[in-house]
């Protein structure tokens, strides 16, 4: 009777630790990932809008409080104090330092796997959507190597071989020579934002896509047809059909841009709709009942050297003193925000290295 009951036992335990097993692994491969990036979204870009929205505006603070932590980041290259979004982007998805202007990393005679190959060895789907060529800097280093950013042909090749399953941006002119092939793929191929708008109005549902939304870069923001919260809403939507999970990159590209020109009430529009995205985002991860995605938003670098001098402005109008410093980016440190439904330890400062193993250790929990 006694051997009996022991075996009843050893059975039922053996049958519990199985389902416990089973279940960890489906929660585990079920994790997701949207990281954010602002191109040049240094903090003080971050105070201009905030208070343009809260005081201007009247319409209170940005979606960035409702974060759930922040860290600062370490922005400086291999070869300089001062990084470039090629080196910068490539230590986020390599976890590995190069110098200014190359992406992605090749050791061995091999390219260095990123995080988003590191997803899809997961079984997760792997998706970019960014406000300029799909062959810029930061989308070029989660999918390519090349020791120039500025080869677009050669960088775009590659994306045949990276097995992402959605891309939106502009830099049609460079993939142009390669669609025949990207269709053998199984992409669906949207060659323009009227069509990527009429695909969003009609709900069309693809398995895999790429859309180009410009020949080269997609317009500024208050020129854009699709706002880029619309567009994220669409690639989340072929995303979430694979139960593992997925992995995205999104690039709020052109904050850097006129940082670069030092056109305050430009890089304003673009944190607007950076931060419409971010009420977008919110509100999708808040809908999910498992609510395991992983937010992350950082800068990649801070850029101009904006500083607000007005001391005698009472309110933050689209006339308040400002100075710039430089147009090209700066080493200051910028911050990071997190949204994680559980405890997430992050140090204070982090090098951007260390973005890619927050990245990695979180994709294979």
């Amino acid at each position: 009777m006694r051997i009996k009951i022991i075996l009843l036992i050893t059975i039922v335990f053996s049958v519990v630790s199985l389902f416990l097993l089973s279940s960890s692994k489906e929660e585990n491969h079920s994790k997701s990932v949207i990281l954010i990036i602002g191109d040049g979204m240094g903090l003080p870009i971050i105070s201009a809008y905030e208070y343009y929205k809260s005081e201007y505006q009247k319409n209170g603070f940005s979606n960035f409080e409702k974060f759930d932590g922040s860290f600062l980041v370490r922005t400086r290259s291999q070869d300089y104090v001062i990084t470039d979004s090629a080196a910068a982007a490539t230590a986020f998805a390599t976890g590995k330092k190069v110098p200014n202007y190359q992406v992605g990393l090749i050791e061995n005679g091999k390219r260095v796997p990123t995080i988003m190959d590191i997803a899809k060895e997961e079984g997760k789907s792997t998706g970019i959507v960014v406000e300029c060529s799909l062959t810029h800097a930061t989308p070029a280093a989660f999918y390519a190597f090349s020791k120039s950013r500025k080869d677009d042909q050669f960088i775009a090749q590659q994306l045949i071989y990276s097995n992402i399953d959605v891309a939106i941006g502009g830099g049609l002119k460079y993939f142009e020579p390669l669609l025949s092939n990207l269709q053998k793929q199984n992409y669906t191929i949207i060659k323009s934002e009227d069509e990527l708008y009429q695909a969003i109005i009609n709900k069309k549902n693809y398995e895999r896509l790429i859309a180009f939304t410009a020949s080269i870069h997609p317009p500024k923001y208050k020129e854009r047809k699709i706002k880029l919260d619309r567009k994220v809403e669409y690639a989340l939507k072929i995303l979430e059909k694979n139960k593992n999970g997925f992995f995205l990159m999104v690039e709020a590209s052109q904050i850097d841009w006129f940082a670069h020109d030092n056109k305050l009430m430009d890089e304003i529009d673009e944190m607007e709709d950076l931060d419409r995205l971010l009420s977008f985002i919110f509100n999708y991860k808040n809908s999910k009942k498992e609510n395991d995605i992983l937010v992350l938003l950082l800068a990649d670098h801070d850029c101009g050297g904006l500083t607000l001098v007005d001391y005698k402005a009472p309110y933050f109008t689209p006339e308040f003193k400002v100075n710039y410093s430089t147009t090209y980016h700066t080493a200051e440190h910028i911050v990071g925000f997190y949204s994680y439904n559980s405890l997430l330890k992050i140090k204070p400062i982090i090098d951007n290295t260390e973005i890619f193993q927050i990245l990695c250790n979180y994709v294979k929990r």
